[in-house]
C-alpha cells in the first residue's frame, strides 16, 4: 500500500512561472492566522558568517507555502531551493538596507550605500570650505 500523494499549494500570480512547481509541491500544511506571514508573501533571511552553515550564513529571499511546526515556516527561495526557518528569523522582503547590520547577503547593496553617503558627507563639507585636501 502506497502512501497517498502530497497535497498541493495553490500558487499565487506573483510567483515566477518557472518556480510553480516547487512551490506547489513544498512540504508543510496550511500556515496558522496568526502568523505573521502568510501564503505567498516574500520574505528575507539575513545570513551572518557567524551562524551554522547554510542559509544562516548565507541568507536568502523567497516566498512563504506552509508551516511545519508552531512557529516554523517553509517555502521556496527565488532560485528554487526549499527553506524551514522561524517565523522570526524571517524578515519582509523589500525592507531598505541597514547600514549598521553586517549581514553577509547584503553586502553589496550596504557598500553601495554607504560610499554614496560617504561622497554626500564630503560634497557637504565641501560646501563650507571644511573639506580636507589632499
Amino acid at each position: 500500500m502506497s502512501a497517498p500523494p502530497a497535497p498541493r499549494h495553490p500558487v499565487p500570480d506573483h510567483i515566477p512561472e518557472h518556480l510553480h512547481e516547487a512551490f506547489a509541491t513544498t512540504s508543510g500544511r496550511e500556515i496558522p492566522k496568526h502568523s505573521p506571514y502568510q501564503l505567498g508573501d516574500a520574505v528575507q533571511r539575513h545570513g551572518f558568517p557567524g551562524n551554522q552553515s547554510g542559509h544562516a550564513q548565507t541568507g536568502f529571499r523567497g516566498w512563504v507555502v506552509a508551516t511545519v511546526g508552531a512557529t516554523i515556516l517553509t517555502g521556496i527561495t527565488t532560485t528554487g531551493e526549499e527553506w524551514w526557518e522561524y517565523w522570526g528569523d524571517l524578515d519582509p522582503d523589500g525592507q531598505p538596507v541597514d547600514l549598521w547590520r553586517w549581514c553577509t547577503c547584503c553586502h553589496e547593496a550596504r557598500r553601495a550605500l554607504l560610499l554614496a553617503q560617504q561622497a554626500k558627507t564630503g560634497e557637504q563639507l565641501n560646501l563650507f570650505g571644511q573639506a580636507v585636501a589632499r
